[in-house]
């Protein structure tokens, strides 16, 4: 009985032959790069993964011209520090083959020193990473459609307390409307001032009913990820006007501290406001059937370059069990919830290059920690 992968007619050890056959068939691209000549030794799964005969990948320079333009100075720069530093390098990038097709793959390699100490082999391997790319692009999408499921879902629990904050400026709108028909019915110059006066205030609560409905909709909308430069006072302010309808009735007392060196951050707008919507809508569930009611909101600077929203709440706080899983997917301490939303929350923060954190209040309660990068004002070039 022969051990597993072994040759029965051989001694079980593969020859060099035999090892290039194997990594040939299984796609695996060997090269050698003589550092003083210039010259590339290439497998023929090479050829098959840059679509080009064997013969156009003798040279660094045939091979660069390959490399896509966007990738092509990140994989040189990262050869080039390896033949100057020594060690090894591992790049991910695209090729377009000559038909037109763009590929992705992952190129290693090291770099072999003479005696003298100085570059003169570099060996590596290559190997399509085609597939992989493709689950995480899919991967990201999903993400995408998960998080705006997470604002709808939302929205449909606030609907009835947003209907009512709508109908607060179309009702008043009706009344000062059917008012001013009645000062204009018998008009003279004191009337038709008192009726500038009221459509003045008609005007004003079009303002706020146009705010209420523009938030909803960006916050529902379903985008591409763009990040700006966002006041954090502006974030604050929209994610507080859909998070805290309806708080007053509740007895909820909202306290707000904005350190005034925090200016702007690099974000996603309508990602953060569902950061801060969740958190805020958190704490006021949290403290529904406690005697004190407070919500504080407090922004300031933890480094130059990162700006701390923290979300404090006087409810019964956090077991230490529970905090320590509740950013895990489908934890939760509300009866009947799924679990998602702070784990989302902390995945749109770390995308941020921010972190999302909790700990219990020594007086009762909890503080949710958002932290994120600081900026300047002025605006960047937009990307996601």
């Amino acid at each position: 009985m022969t051990a597993p992968g072994t040759d029965p007619g051989g001694d079980g050890v593969l020859t060099a032959g035999e090892l290039r056959q194997t990594l040939d068939e299984v796609g695996v691209c060997t090269w050698s790069l003589d550092v003083a000549e210039g010259q590339v030794t290439a497998s023929p799964a090479c050829a098959r993964l840059f679509g080009v005969p064997l013969d156009r990948l003798s040279t660094f320079a045939e091979i660069q011209a390959l490399v896509h333009p966007d990738d092509r100075r990140g994989w040189e720069d990262a050869i080039q520090r390896t033949l100057r530093a020594g060690g090894a390098y591992e790049f991910d990038h695209r090729v377009v083959r000559p038909d037109g097709e763009v590929c992705w793959l992952r190129s290693r390699g090291r770099v072999h020193l003479a005696a003298s100490g100085r570059a003169c082999r570099y060996r590596g391997t290559i190997v399509s990473i085609d597939e992989h790319q493709r689950i995480h692009a899919r991967l990201q999408e999903l993400q995408s459609e998960l998080v705006h499921v997470s604002r709808l879902s939302a929205m449909g629990e606030m609907a009835s307390t947003l209907a009512h904050e709508l109908n607060q400026p179309l009702g008043a709108i009706t009344n000062y409307t059917k008012g001013c028909r009645r000062l204009l019915a018998h008009p003279d110059t004191d009337t038709v001032a008192t009726a500038v006066e009221v459509l003045d205030k008609v005007a004003e609560q079009a303002l706020r009913a146009g705010q209420i409905i523009r938030r909803l909709r960006d916050f529902v909308a379903r985008g591409e990820t763009e990040k700006r430069v966002e006041p954090v006072a502006r974030l604050i302010e929209d994610a507080c006007a859909l998070a805290m309808v309806g708080s007053r009735e509740q007895g909820i007392a909202l306290r707000l501290a904005l350190d005034k060196r925090v200016g702007s951050v690099l974000v996603d707008r309508v990602q953060v406001q569902q950061i801060l919507v969740n958190l805020i809508r958190n704490a006021r569930e949290a403290m529904m059937h406690g005697p004190r009611r407070g919500l504080g909101i407090d922004a300031r600077l933890v480094a130059p370059d990162m700006v701390e929203i923290a979300v404090s709440d006087t409810g019964p706080g956090i077991a230490a069990e529970v905090a320590e899983r509740l950013f895990q997917p489908f934890v939760t301490t509300k009866p009947g919830g799924m679990g998602v939303g702070l784990s989302i929350c902390r995945t749109i923060s770390e995308a941020h290059g921010g972190r999302l954190e909790v700990e219990r209040n020594g007086s009762g309660g909890a503080t949710f920690r958002l932290t994120l990068p600081a900026t300047q004002d002025e605006e960047p070039a937009h990307g996601g």
